[in-house]
């Protein structure tokens, strides 16, 4: 028994040093140079890798979230690609789809972390960061072509964008997942019934709101989905810290409304503003470099196309018509840090393909189910690869 435990200890202890050749903050320096798509296997290597993984995600320069742009062919739904920008390790990574997933009805994406498709008998969604994992509910009543969408708590709201030969084209519909069906409430106040659309309309949502902005006019409604009510006495105000401001978008990041403005004619200029959700007075917290704005520019569509995708403190700007550069400021720091990153993987897409964009935060167990390491022979092999080159 005495030879037994000591062949085990002895056992135990040549499988630490073997399993741990590097310790504590060397480690953790070997760790943080390690693209993140790559901290999935690295964390199967042992335990004091684990540790070291662990310890890399928890710092705030890890905790970017990612920009994912799905690629689809206006002709073929079911050809459709998924990229990811990650701007910690600043590299593209393809994704591949869930093998059960069907394009029924054109991609569309609601504020900057929803997925759906809709069609007259069901409307699908996914809130995933990296949209693993889809959910199918009834259609609305109302068939639509170009709706505002957005998932609000327990609800899901569905807004405008109605075919001509419907009563309404202003009609608004909110799903309650609690009672499994769907309520027809008040219609968009004060709009024109040919801007009720999201090619016209910008939305954001917090915890218990919707928010839409007209983008040209600037006029700003907000709507909440458990009284089921526009806010205000005539529904909408003037949303804009700045007379010369021409079109604008908004997004709900960090938990801070953000507007996203465009002042000027010839010489534009590119602003953001933090907006208090109470009094609606707008804060300046940033402005785009003028080179980059330039960029945004291009000979076959106009700054008019622009939009954004946010999430945590980070802002993704892009020109949504002809896709090039995107654009990207962090606001963590106090004053709004700038990046920009070329979309090298389009290079084989036909222009007319149609871009759908959301932005989330990424954990390690949202890489795990996406790009899953069966092998631990594999994932040891890729780990020590990553740290000799």
């Amino acid at each position: 028994m005495a030879t037994e435990n000591r062949y085990q200890e002895t056992a135990e202890n040549q499988e630490n040093r073997e399993e741990t050749p590097f310790h504590g903050d060397l480690l953790d320096k070997i760790v943080s140079h390690i693209p993140t798509i790559h901290l999935v296997p690295s964390f199967y290597v042992s335990k004091s890798w684990q540790r070291a993984v662990f310890s890399c995600l928890g710092n705030p320069s890890r905790a970017k979230p990612w920009l994912i742009i799905n690629v689809q062919s206006r002709r073929n739904l079911s050809s459709t690609t998924t990229h990811a920008y990650d701007p910690s390790s600043n590299v593209w990574i393809e994704i591949t789809g869930p093998s059960t997933m069907t394009y029924t009805s054109p991609l569309r994406s609601s504020r900057s972390d929803t997925l759906y498709m809709l069609s007259p008998l069901k409307f699908s969604f996914s809130s995933d960061p990296l949209h693993d994992i889809w959910l199918d509910v009834v259609g609305p009543r109302v068939w639509r072509t170009d709706p505002i969408v957005a998932i609000v708590g327990s609800c899901i709201v569905v807004a405008g964008g109605t075919c001509d030969f419907e009563d309404d084209p202003l009609t608004v519909e909110v799903y309650d997942t609690a009672c499994l069906g769907w309520f027809t409430c008040q219609p968009i106040p004060n709009i024109p019934k040919d801007s009720a659309a999201s090619t016209w309309l910008s939305v954001a949502v917090s915890d218990h709101k919707m928010y839409l902005l007209e983008k040209n006019s600037g006029t700003f409604w907000s709507f909440d989905p458990s009284t089921k009510t526009w806010s205000g006495t005539s529904g909408s105000l003037d949303l804009g810290p700045d007379p010369a401001i021409y079109f604008s978008v908004i997004g709900f990041t960090g938990g801070r409304l953000i507007l996203v403005g465009l002042i000027g004619d010839a010489e534009n200029v590119e602003k953001i503003w933090e907006v208090n959700c109470d009094s609606f007075n707008c804060e300046e917290i940033g402005k785009m470099p003028w080179e980059m704005l330039d960029m945004l520019k291009n000979e076959n569509s106009t700054l008019l196309s622009i939009d954004i995708s946010v999430a945590e403190n980070f802002i993704y700007i892009y020109n949504s018509s002809e896709l090039r550069d995107i654009f990207f400021g962090d606001l963590s720091v106090g004053v709004c840090k700038w990046g920009s990153v070329q979309c090298t993987f389009l290079n084989d897409r036909v222009l007319m393909d149609r871009f759908v964009f959301t932005c989330s935060r990424v954990s390690l167990d949202n890489l795990r189910k996406a790009f899953w390491v069966g092998s631990k022979k594999f994932s040891v092999e890729l780990a020590e690869t990553v740290f000799i080159h």
